[in-house]
């Protein structure tokens, strides 16, 4: 064979180079975004007397928005809506970290009240992983169901909506910096007393920052627009509110695909004696149990609440 009858290798031009990188980010990219969605809750507990639904479309591949629902002592459950500033990657790997963070300080925490819980996970982040400007707004919040005695902190989060009889509430006595902003940060707790077929949406910016395009530049939707939606939603179901929602934002915006994370935790207290079984089909016996592989409810057969942090920790690789 000669020199000249040899094959000659093809040549990848820039394009193609730049075409099969951008291939490989994206494979990475739907990669981060579901180890991160696998760590949102798979379902959400039975509590007795109320009802709930979650709702969860993330800008990107993957997400900065976080909720959970966890068991707290005494019969009382926590609640956590967190949004990382920016979307995408970088926002999904602080998400991991906190989800982290809370589940590994739950076993020694569980009677911190819902700012205490927040001073305690501001100084962790503040410290390790919140630097060069990032920050992270969360509203959490205690319920007892038995007296439906909702405590709540806010750490720059955008104040629940709350549905009671034809009026829309704004949850927003109290607040306080968001995560990573000031190490020392404290935070105040407020209370409210939910009453039977009171509707609470809690949501992260995303909702009610949807966007068009307007006559003066870009139209939100608003917290008027949440609150014209909240307000026909009456007695519907959790899950159908967040549909209304939803198809709302969707009409507003065209079916435009979102700009930012949106994320809803729906909870309505039903009718009937706090805490009983008229109030929600709910077995007394389901209450939580340490487990070795995690937290489980007790039931036939057990269901799980949540994943222990040494899962996450292998997913990343921490």
């Amino acid at each position: 064979m000669t020199l000249h009858q040899m094959p000659i290798p093809l040549q990848l031009t820039h394009a193609d180079v730049l075409l099969a990188t951008l291939a490989e980010l994206d494979r990475e990219r739907k990669a981060v975004g579901e180890i991160q969605r696998s760590l949102l809750p798979a379902s959400l507990p039975e509590i007795p007397g109320f009802e709930m639904s979650p709702y969860y479309r993330p800008s990107k591949h993957a997400s900065g928005d976080y909720y959970d629902v966890v068991p707290l002592i005494n019969d009382q459950w926590g609640f956590v809506l967190a949004d990382v500033a920016g979307h995408g990657t970088p926002a999904a790997v602080i998400m991991s970290v906190m989800r982290t963070l809370i589940h590994a300080e739950l076993p020694t925490n569980r009677d911190k009240s819902a700012g205490e819980f927040l001073e305690r996970v501001n100084g962790v982040m503040s410290e390790t992983y919140l630097r060069n400007g990032r920050f992270v707004t969360v509203w959490a919040a205690v319920l007892d169901p038995l007296s439906r005695q909702l405590s709540y902190a806010s750490a720059g989060h955008n104040p629940p909506r709350l549905l009671r009889g034809d009026s829309v509430l704004a949850l927003d006595m109290t607040g306080g910096l968001p995560l990573g902003i000031d190490p020392a940060a404290t935070y105040e707790d407020e209370g409210i007393t939910l009453e039977p077929e009171d509707l609470l949406v809690i949501y992260t910016d995303g909702i009610t920052e949807a966007m068009r395009p307007g006559i003066d530049g870009l139209e939100l939707f608003g917290t008027e627009g949440l609150v014209r939606v909240l307000s026909e939603c009456g007695s519907v179901r959790t899950s159908d509110c967040a549909e209304l929602v939803t198809k709302a934002i969707a009409a507003f915006t065209n079916d435009a695909a979102p700009t930012d994370d949106q994320t809803m935790l729906i909870l309505r207290a039903r009718s009937g004696i706090p805490g009983s079984r008229n109030a929600t089909h709910y077995r007394r016996d389901e209450t939580p149990r340490r487990a070795p592989e995690g937290w489980y409810l007790r039931s036939d057969p057990p269901r799980r609440c949540f994943p222990p942090a040494h899962e996450l920790a292998a997913l990343i690789g921490t």
